[in-house]
């Protein structure tokens, strides 16, 4: 007997308290933002040009640098006002 596989992905956890979901391109991220990468949301400590607006290397604390190539789900903590 043939056994169906499932496709389904794990479920991605909820964001950090208070933060706004966007879609973002590179050009627009900034410090402080979170995005959801290997199983948790990254907090961008620093980030660096790629040498074009359309790509960033986003640095995080215990991850190494990422380049984020096209717009991409990003968490930026809600302004208090």
């Amino acid at each position: 007997m043939y056994e169906r596989r499932t496709e389904e992905q794990p479920a991605i956890p909820p964001p950090p308290i208070g933060t706004v979901k966007a879609m973002r391109p590179p050009a627009d991220v900034r410090v402080g933002d979170f995005i959801y990468l290997d199983g948790k949301y990254q907090r961008v400590q620093d980030m660096r040009s790629a040498g074009t607006a359309a790509h960033r290397v986003l640095l995080f604390a215990g991850r190494p640098p990422w380049t984020m190539r096209r717009a991409q789900d990003t968490f930026r903590p809600a302004s208090p006002h």
